[in-house]
């Protein structure tokens, strides 16, 4: 037998029979006459020292807190959980995943490493690694502004999926959700959010709010934009009226020449990236520091003061070469979790080095700072710094009374300003664009300075505290359409304006009505718990839907059983801590909350179950109602 072979791969997107959230199971195989624990130590304590201080008395434990941190990529991702049983001479280990296929690969990543030890064979750990973090970045949790609200979520207790289907995720259940992604949510104005694309639009309200920003007109030919640039007076700004990170912008124009190449890099920027022409805007330049002033819900939170991209002479090597060793840096791996993103050698660069007579041939002298780029944007390799605590109560003010005038969760507006611990009113200070749904990672991990956790404030605002994410959940394995039907009654005699939905095996009914059934009892599951009217949940979940789906929503309040199989074990034990249990057996149903029997109800016939089984729910449905508000 080999070891550590690993097989039966199986994953589900929340609770299951294995793990109560997310996870990936998999088989492991381990010889009986294997190596001990310890020779595996060792090397597994070289490359994830926190392992020293778990206690790691099985092999099979070792390899799933491995598996773990592999996962966690080096990056601390909120990955912690595992569970290990057995089946037959196997381990079944269950671990909690984000990325289904990175998690496989990671599995059998450490599966491969194990062995090299075993066999005291060469693995070569770190390239493999750096190959499974790079793939890591490609998926949907390696954008750093989207992670990091899906991190701030489950941190928070509030539950969070993904919606294939959409290409969105979920937070919250019901009435309560949001749905979204990065810091554009379903709950935001389509026409404010469409709005603030318009660079032309927005100045122009901006004007007519008497707030500073550079006068300009949005252009549609060459000559167009050189009689404005002519008109301003040089220098000018020329970008996209519909852009966003920085992309087609250029700064400090002061010839017809470079005008005329900055619309044309509009037009080529448009073309690859496959979006309609919607103009060039030519702008005065005004000149200051470049900042990111953050709102959450018409809140100011946050401010950040972005430095262009730059290069740090040492007297002996080339800017190209100076580029090369801070792009080598730990603070610019450009992953999910590290605070700079590469910089980039473009023709933007390039050109930019060119109006200063340089190349990047050019050797700094010691000291000498050599600026990159015409743009302070993170994306294009510009640095960042917390000025939270140095701006003005004045520029403060500013931010909240332009968010008043947009639904929006999340606003972002770019200032250029010589000082931002002066009043905007005074001094040099232009408003040179706003953004909706703006990245909020580098608030969280600026280059310099102290962190703000925007991603919380985020969720904060939707969800002040966990409960208001969640609508009272019903569970079982034997719950019927009758009684889902006479629940429903019972709900419109508290008010007529709850809406219920359930799914029993004849399908997914909303407030009594028949509504759709899926093959995949997950999909029916995540179809009630998107309905955004919902006021209450029921799932029934048979053996077989535990084994093959898993339950999916996290926790109930109140879980029915009769005559259990053992997978319902999992129902028992994502029973809230305050939830009630309601037991049916021997013709009489039994309600329970943690040690304590609350009341009991009896039944005469079959006929009678579900009229037994509402009255012994009935007095808990305002609790659990209640206890959401």
């Amino acid at each position: 037998m080999k070891d550590f072979n690993v097989s039966k791969f199986y994953t589900y997107e929340g609770p299951n029979y294995y793990l109560n959230r997310a996870a990936i199971v998999f088989n492991m195989a381990l010889a009986p006459d294997g190596k001990n624990v310890d020779h595996y130590k060792p090397e597994v304590f070289e490359k994830f020292p926190v392992l020293k201080d778990k206690k790691n008395d099985r092999v099979a434990e070792l390899f799933a807190e491995a598996v773990i941190q592999v996962l966690k990529m080096d990056i601390n991702l909120f990955i912690n959980n595992y569970a290990i049983s057995t089946d037959g001479d196997d381990y079944v280990i269950a671990v909690e995943y984000l990325d289904q296929y990175i998690a496989e690969d990671c599995i059998d990543f450490v599966s491969d490493w194990f062995n090299a030890m075993n066999f005291g064979n060469k693995f070569d750990f770190d390239e493999k690694f750096l190959k499974l973090q790079a793939d890591f970045d490609k998926t949907l949790f390696g954008g750093p502004t989207l992670y990091s609200l899906i991190e701030a979520g489950l941190k928070r207790d509030i539950p969070v999926h993904y919606l294939f289907e959409e290409n969105q995720f979920q937070w919250g259940y019901g009435r309560k959700q949001v749905r979204g992604r990065s810091t554009t949510f379903h709950v935001d104005g389509i026409k404010d959010t469409e709005f603030t694309m318009y660079k032309d639009m927005v100045a122009d309200f901006l004007m007519l709010c008497g707030f500073p920003t550079p006068v300009g007109t949005n252009t549609y030919s060459e000559e167009e934009a050189l009689a404005e640039a002519k008109k301003l007076g040089f220098p000018v700004v020329v970008k996209p009226v519909a852009g966003h990170k920085g992309q087609g912008v250029t700064t400090g124009i002061e010839s017809e020449i470079e005008v005329r190449k900055a619309f044309n890099n509009i037009l080529e920027y448009s073309k690859k990236e496959g979006i309609k022409f919607e103009g060039a805007l030519v702008q005065q330049q005004i000149y200051g520091t470049d900042h990111r002033l953050l709102s959450v819900k018409g809140k100011f939170v946050a401010a950040l003061e972005r430095v262009p991209a730059y290069a740090d002479g040492n007297g002996k090597d080339t800017i190209e070469k100076l580029i090369e060793i801070d792009n080598a840096t730990e603070i610019r791996l450009d992953n999910a979790r590290s605070p700079l993103c590469k910089i980039k050698i473009d023709e933007d660069l390039i050109d930019y080095l060119k109006l200063q007579n340089l190349s990047l041939d050019y050797i700094p002298k010691e000291g000498e700072r050599i600026t990159l780029r015409r743009v302070a944007n993170i994306s294009q390799g510009g640095v960042s710094i917390n000025v939270t605590d140095k701006i003005h109560p004045k520029n403060i003010e500013m931010v909240e009374n332009i968010s008043k005038f947009l639904s929006m969760t999340c606003l972002g507006i770019d200032v250029l300003a010589a000082d931002i611990s002066k009043p905007w009113n005074e001094g040099n200070f232009g408003i040179i664009e706003i953004n909706a749904g703006p990245g909020v990672f580098m608030h969280l991990a600026p280059a310099i300075g102290s962190s703000i956790d925007v991603p919380g404030e985020i969720m904060n605002s939707h969800f002040p505290t966990s409960a208001l994410s969640r609508i009272p959940i019903i569970s079982g394995n034997n719950i019927s359409d009758k009684f889902c039907e006479k629940l429903n009654g019972h709900l419109k005699n508290i008010d007529p304006k709850m809406e219920l939905g359930s799914l029993t095996e004849t399908g997914v009914h909303f407030n009594g009505n028949y509504f759709h059934k899926n093959e995949s009892h997950k999909q029916n599951v995540k179809i009630i718990l998107r309905y955004p009217r919902l006021d209450l949940a029921v799932f029934n979940h048979t053996e077989d839907d535990i084994f093959d789906h898993g339950t999916f929503h996290i926790g109930s309040d109140i879980t029915i059983l009769e005559n259990p199989h053992y997978a319902h074990d999992a129902l028992k034990r994502d029973l809230f801590s305050d939830g009630f249990l309601v037991e049916v057996r021997e013709r009489m149903v039994t309600v329970t909350q943690g040690e304590k029997e609350l009341n009991s109800y009896e039944f005469k016939n079959p006929d009678e179950k579900d009229d037994a089984v509402l009255n012994a729910v009935k007095p808990l449905i305002e609790t659990i109602i209640n206890k959401y508000k």
